[in-house]
């Protein structure tokens, strides 16, 4: 699941995808989501997949050239990453944050994908 939005950095670069990358409660006191925006879904997609390649060589799986000529390449996507504070919620988790993203005023009107 993601947020489908248009949303303008201060640098001027659009970001249209955004994921919860993560949901870090510290118990009594405060829940933090972490959330990864993309220029489009595709540079998500991109990143998945370089992402599959990297646990399959720490698995020590084979690999094929191409394979091992990706890893080495790296990949080039854009990624802005910013971490959302709320009140401790002892029930939130990373499929209901998208909810509790979608009450920021940054994330209102976004579409769930």
């Amino acid at each position: 699941m993601a947020l489908k939005k248009e949303i303008e950095l201060e640098n001027g670069i659009v970001t249209n995808y955004h994921r919860v990358v993560s949901v870090n409660n510290i118990t009594n006191i405060s829940s933090t989501i972490e959330v990864a925006s993309y220029i489009n879904e595709k540079q998500r997609e991109k990143e998945s997949e370089y992402q599959k390649l990297q646990m399959k060589s720490a698995k020590g799986e084979e690999l094929t050239e191409e394979e091992k000529e990706q890893l080495e390449k790296g990949i080039n996507v854009m990624i802005d990453t910013k971490y959302y504070q709320f009140e401790y919620d002892k029930n939130l988790n990373v499929d209901n944050s998208y909810a509790k993203l979608k009450e920021l005023e940054i994330f209102k009107e976004s579409d769930d994908v």
